[in-house]
């Protein structure tokens, strides 16, 4: 078994509703992603919940600036950061991303959070932090199990992304995901 999953096992037993997924996200689902990346303004990317570093393994080379990964579990970060040491790695919330970077500063912001468990209020200051850390240019890119769509949560979410944002595009299902999940991209 990769080291991976073995990492996102424990995180997952340590904190059940703060790990999105038992399974690191395919690499289809991260290449996907990674082409909305390349097409960012040049500047600083973070990659809000870093998990064992399945995105994060391709966003180093695809981002056009330095890369910040944000993981809330200790040990997830560790991982992450003993991985891929030339990205700064902050174990920190998505909450502290106003923490951690100025305003108006990012290029990109790229997610991997549980959006559909994240409780309402959590979500909607996380979604305000990474409006307000985006320069006018900048994008966010996301996705969504498909299976999330189903729950109340996962609704709600896509509804407070077309709040937020003025442009937001999804793609077509990625079924080649252990859960087959659909990218959300987000422009101001």
């Amino acid at each position: 078994m990769d080291r991976a999953w073995v990492e996102l096992i424990e995180a997952a037993a340590r904190r059940p509703l703060g790990v999105a997924t038992l399974f690191p996200t395919s690499g289809a689902l991260a290449r996907r992603m990674m082409r909305v990346v390349e097409g960012a303004p040049v500047g600083p990317v973070v990659e809000l919940g870093a998990g064992a570093g399945a995105i994060t393994r391709l966003l180093s080379p695809a981002a056009r600036g330095p890369v910040t990964a944000i993981e809330l579990d200790p040990a997830l970060a560790r991982f992450v950061a003993a991985r891929f040491p030339g990205i700064t790695v902050q174990s920190a919330g998505a909450e502290d991303l106003l923490r951690i970077v100025e305003r108006d500063s990012l290029a990109a912001v790229v997610s991997s959070l549980p959006w559909s468990v994240i409780p309402a209020l959590s979500r909607e200051r996380i979604l305000g932090s990474v409006r307000a850390a985006l320069r006018p240019d900048g994008l966010f890119v996301t996705y969504l199990c498909l299976n999330a769509l189903a729950h109340p949560g996962g609704r709600s979410f896509v509804a407070r992304v077309r709040a937020h944002f003025g442009q937001v595009q999804a793609s077509t299902v990625e079924w080649r995901n252990l859960q087959p999940a659909g990218v959300i991209v987000a422009r101001l």
